[in-house]
């Protein structure tokens, strides 16, 4: 599918554990919607799906594409909002669009009000086990433009990514002090660190990314929308071996062997 202008997009993000919709005409927010909703989206979603579209004075009949983070992130939270999504679009057949939930924080870190520093933004998600979903991306300047990928979206260690980056960079992380020591260790110049509550993965950025991807032709029907888990399940993790999914970057130690 492809788009020569989308107006309006409901935008969701709920890859995590922060749920988060939003609408936007073009990349502007008209309105949006956040919880810390932990374990509770398939209650969540829906209602706030709802509260968001009347927030902007729309209904889903008005909306022309949905973006949705499509990971990494939470199986069970991802299940749930792409099968959300591909209810939503069934009943209109609806173009969509599925976003990177380590590009959307980037963007963020890249072109949000206060962004400075250096144009490549790494930014990471805990993967749990010791590991970390990474991935870094540069920026032009224009602020209409897709990022562009350096460090490969990936599970890594600590070590691992300290390894693959030399900055000077930023850093957008909900909480990564255990990067941020590995970083410091291997003398990575980090200009800026964005944590905490601002560095939780948005719905806004989703959308705005969302715009961009859609208007480059990306977009796709609902239902042929798919997560991009980075990491097998645990079971069929321990069922075919190796953390990750077949052509994503392996989690490597220091002795260069796959764990």
């Amino acid at each position: 599918m492809a788009s020569t202008h989308v107006r309006l997009i409901l935008a969701i993000e709920s890859a995590t554990d922060w749920l988060s919709v939003a609408v936007l005409d073009g990349e502007t927010v008209l309105s949006m919607s956040q919880s810390d909703a932990r374990m509770q989206h398939a209650a969540a979603l829906l209602p706030a799906i709802d509260a968001t579209l009347k927030a902007a004075s729309t209904d889903l009949e008005s909306i022309d594409a949905i973006a949705i983070s499509t990971g990494p992130g939470s199986f069970t939270s991802l299940r749930i909002g792409l099968a959300t999504v591909k209810g939503l679009g069934f009943r209109r057949d609806l173009e969509a669009v599925g976003i990177s939930t380590l590009e959307a924080m980037a963007l963020a870190g890249l072109e949000g009000d206060d962004h400075v520093g250096s144009r490549e933004v790494v930014a990471l998600l805990d993967a749990r086990r010791g590991d970390w979903y990474a991935g870094s991306w540069q920026g032009s300047g224009d602020h209409a433009s897709i990022p562009a990928l350096a460090l490969p979206e990936g599970l890594y260690s600590p070590d691992r990514i300290a390894r693959a980056l030399t900055g000077p960079i930023q850093i957008v992380a909900p909480d990564a002090k255990i990067v941020l020591t590995a970083l410091a260790e291997a003398s990575v110049e980090v200009t800026r660190i964005v944590d905490g509550e601002a560095a939780r993965p948005s719905a806004e950025w989703v959308g705005r990314l969302g715009q961009r991807r859609l208007l480059a032709g990306q977009g796709v029907a609902a239902r042929d929308l798919s997560a991009r888990y980075l990491r097998r399940a645990e079971a069929e993790a321990k069922r075919l071996g190796g953390p990750v999914e077949p052509g994503e970057i392996a989690d490597l130690s220091e002795s260069g062997e796959a764990k």
